[in-house]
């Protein structure tokens, strides 16, 4: 049984392309230029269809970024995980972890548009859906959508959120359900690191701080997906880890202190550290 359901969005089909690609009337050029203009329509459909799930249990690596730039937090180069890092990844747990870590620093890019670090994190992460096997209409298509949409940030971010709901949905509909919750935890993990470590720099950090504060709810709901699946030691060890830092948030109150924030984003980078490395 499923621990989670996320819901579907539906899809559309062109059989226009399936038509254009079967002729053989028609120039080379002819058919080119329509299956720009059909991907470009099936892009803007996508953008216009897309709508977040009510039944997450954590916020999105997306709302999290987003709550970063409206309270005025900067990007900061270099702190994301190395891309270099993608090729020490050889178990499945480790490679799910790691697509939910890239899945937050591209949507970290994508929201701040920084165009050179958003191709990164789209070539490792694209990687990664690859080599889990992780085969949607919707991803096969996802560096070529993303490359089209670097000038139109709404699409882009709406792009880079549905290609990882749909990855959640298949690893679910095919009973990997294990690998999911990995995703979605490194996600959140990554979330929390690049908010903590945006708090320490920030003079006026309170909004920033405030968004850690939220996180008591999404992760206790987090924890409780992993009650089920402790007698794996990699669960097992990520839910101790959870769990302190989720009784550390909520004894904590706003404003939180320099102490308290050295401390969470410790707690954190710790976490964090064992995944990426």
């Amino acid at each position: 049984m499923k621990a989670y359901k996320v819901y579907r969005n539906l899809f559309f089909i062109l059989p226009g392309v399936i038509i254009l690609l079967g002729s053989s009337c028609g120039s080379r050029q002819e058919r080119e230029s329509r299956t720009v203009a059909e991907d470009r329509e099936r892009d803007e459909l996508v953008t216009q269809t897309v709508e977040e799930p009510d039944d997450l249990p954590i916020p999105t690596s997306v709302e999290i970024v987003e709550l970063l730039q409206r309270a005025g937090a900067p990007y900061i180069l270099g702190i994301s995980n190395p891309t270099s890092n993608v090729d020490r990844y050889f178990t499945g747990s480790s490679k799910a972890l790691n697509l939910g870590v890239y899945g937050a620093d591209l949507s970290y890019a994508s929201v701040y548009e920084m165009q050179q670090d958003i191709r990164r994190y789209l070539q490792v992460s694209k990687q990664l859906i690859d080599e889990l096997n992780i085969s949607t209409s919707f991803n096969q298509y996802f560096v070529q959508r993303v490359e089209r949409n670097l000038d139109e940030k709404d699409s882009l971010i709406n792009i880079v959120a549905e290609s990882f709901y749909d990855t959640w949905i298949f690893l679910n509909d095919n009973r990997r359900d294990d690998l999911s919750l990995l995703v979605m935890t490194g996600s959140w993990i990554e979330g929390m690191y690049l908010t903590s470590q945006i708090a320490i720099g920030a003079r006026d950090n309170t909004e920033i701080t405030d968004i850690i504060l939220q996180q008591d709810e999404p992760l206790g709901n987090l924890l409780a997906l992993m009650e089920d699946y402790r007698d794996d030691s990699i669960f097992d060890e990520l839910y101790q880890d959870l769990d302190e830092i989720y009784d550390f948030i909520n004894d904590l109150q706003s404003p939180m202190t320099s102490q308290q924030i050295d401390t969470f984003s410790e707690k954190i980078e710790q976490l964090r550290s064992g995944i990426i490395t």
